[in-house]
């Protein structure tokens, strides 16, 4: 099944991202790569069509109470969310479906967010791979092709029969379908053959050898389904499939008890969940149309979590003495960064490009924009994904002589205030930004006082999503774009390389150098870590020397707490409740 921490992955490699809410919310809209690397690709925000599935209505599923268990103790855990709930509850969705509070309700009953639900999980402590339904990690072939997985002997489904190989082997079969829709099928596509040779072996082969991580998260991208209870039921079909939409026989640490899509849904504890039994006896989910609605179901008593809340209730919230707030900087976080269109004869001058960068004030802008909740960024790797970043690279910190004398080294003069090219005429820009973005508008009215100062008349202009789409990263028709990117997989290959590539796909810089091209190739197939991450500071280093973005900072992720809920403690990635932490969890009576 598509597991939360891939579903974020795909959600941030697509189109620039048009939506400011919080720093955590994802877009919606799905594209392609595997997990962890770092998706530092544009986030989107446009979805396709529904299927049958997906358009569906959830209908309520038992209200039945829960057994009994000594392991549950004390009061529900009410999660404000910022939509209605999911419309389906398949573990393999569709792209319509794929939605935010699809991911909330995985991560409860299919064991996502890199959970134990899969043959791997992806530990958001050490930023690797470790071993969840797999006894241990897969052996590798000479060629760096075959993994081959034994599974664990001692796997439950939630109505206590065995998990086995033959129900990894179903979803398989069923999910790498074409017909079947499912949204990370270019994903699977990677893959040559998946067999089970015995009752406790599982062999993926790729197409082709890749890098350890982008591997990892390619064979990692089926977990099971229970053959028993789908065998002959069709596969999108809601009204004829009851599973879609209310999973008798799940996998994750809760069950549905009900679900009612602009109400409530209701989860229940399972004891066979592979991590552990959690200690909270009931979750649910609350639903809301707006975002605001979110924080004030958390201030009323309703909810005592809420993963996202708008940037303006920050201060409100973090106040709130009733609530924690807990904050860090994921390693995973979305970023922004001014991308300078290197066709324009202005700024395809490398000096010029330093020169617009150190005329920043990295603080001042992420105090001006962001209300102080981001940390500074320098490459195209984020500062806390100390698994890939380089720490060493040029700052380029904010310095307007040397912004100024840069300048007329590159040929240009100061008259009247007004910074003349070799053609006599004033240099003059535009900037484009998303008007969903309030914070992209704050940068380029920053942008506009900054470079009026070095004698540059500064245009800022806000577009609708897909205007500001189709000029920017269609027709390439800018000067310099605010971009932001961010979210998902950790690993270089899979976000930062279509940004950095000669051509490639969300290339719109029109950067281009053989070495990084080279470079690049390198890294995706490299399979030794320490040379690969040499392979990573490098490019790091060739890009950062050319500018041909000026990277800003990381945004922080906040969740405000009620205090009564206790063990929350975040980890690296963008999410409270990634790696089965809803397990540590309790709410004190």
């Amino acid at each position: 099944m598509l597991r939360a921490h891939r579903a974020l992955t795909l959600l941030s490699v697509t189109l620039l991202l048009g939506a400011c809410a919080a720093p955590t919310t994802p877009s919606v809209a799905p594209t392609t790569p595997p997990a962890p690397a770092a998706a530092s690709a544009p986030q989107a925000t446009a979805a396709p069509q529904a299927t049958t599935a997906a358009a569906a209505q959830p209908q309520p599923a038992a209200t039945a109470p829960p057994a009994a268990t000594s392991a549950a103790s004390g009061q529900t855990l009410s999660i404000a969310s910022l939509a209605n709930l999911s419309k389906t509850l398949h573990p393999f969705p569709d792209a319509a479906s794929y939605t935010q509070s699809w991911i909330d309700t995985s991560i409860l009953i299919w064991g996502g967010g890199d959970g134990a639900g899969g043959l791997l999980a992806f530990d958001w402590d050490s930023l690797d791979y470790k071993p969840a339904m797999a006894a241990d990690m897969p052996k590798v072939s000479d060629d760096g092709k075959t993994y081959t997985f034994t599974l664990r002997n001692d796997l439950k489904w939630s109505d206590g029969s065995p998990i086995t190989v033959d129900d990894f082997q179903f979803a398989w079969d069923n999910a790498s379908k074409k017909e079947n829709d499912f949204v990370n099928l270019d994903q699977l596509e990677e893959i040559t053959s998946f067999t089970t040779p015995d009752q406790n072996t599982i062999q993926i082969t790729l197409n082709e050898p890749k890098a350890r991580d982008v591997a990892l998260g390619t064979v990692n991208s089926i977990g099971p389904i229970p053959k028993k209870v789908w065998e002959g039921k069709p596969w999108n079909d809601a009204s004829a499939n009851p599973e879609i939409l209310n999973p008798s026989v799940v996998l994750g640490p809760y069950k549905v008890q009900e679900f009612k899509i602009a109400e409530r849904g209701s989860f229940v504890p399972v004891s066979t969940y592979p991590a552990g039994q959690p200690k909270i006896p009931q979750v649910e989910i609350l639903p809301g149309q707006q975002p605001t609605v979110a924080y004030e179901a958390l201030k009323s008593g309703r909810a005592n979590y809420a993963p996202n809340i708008p940037p303006a209730q920050y201060q409100e919230a973090k106040s709130n003495p009733d609530l924690n707030m807990v904050e860090w900087t994921a390693a995973n976080a979305s970023y922004r960064a001014l991308e300078f269109n290197t066709a324009r004869p202005f700024l395809s001058d490398q000096r010029v490009r330093e020169a617009l960068s150190r005329a920043v004030s990295r603080d001042d802008i992420l105090d001006v924009a962001e209300g102080g909740l981001a940390t500074p960024q320098y490459s195209f790797i984020q500062p806390t994904n100390t698994k890939w970043v380089n720490s060493n690279v040029e700052h380029y910190d904010f310095d307007m002589d040397r912004a100024r004398q840069l300048l007329l080294d590159a040929g240009y003069q100061m008259q009247g205030g007004q910074l003349i090219g070799n053609d006599g005429q004033p240099v003059k820009l535009e900037v484009l930004y998303p008007t969903s973005s309030a914070p992209r508008a704050k940068i380029g009215t920053y942008l506009q006082q900054q470079y009026k100062q070095l004698g540059i008349d500064v245009d800022v202009k806000g577009l609708d999503f897909n205007a500001f789409t189709d000029q920017v990263n269609d027709k390439k028709d800018f000067d310099i774009s605010l971009a932001t990117y961010g979210g998902g997989s950790l690993d270089p290959e899979l976000g930062p390389r279509a940004q950095l590539i000669t051509g490639g796909q969300q290339n719109v810089t029109g950067f281009s150098n053989p070495q990084v091209d080279e470079l690049f190739k390198q890294g995706a197939s490299e399979m030794d870590e320490t040379k690969r991450k040499q392979i990573y500071d490098q490019i790091q280093q060739i890009v950062n020397q050319d500018i041909p973005s000026h990277y800003l900072y990381a945004l922080k992720a906040f969740s405000p707490v009620s205090k009564k809920v206790q063990g929350v403690v975040a980890h690296k990635g963008d999410r409270l409740d990634y790696n089965d932490a809803l397990l540590q969890w309790s709410v004190a009576q």
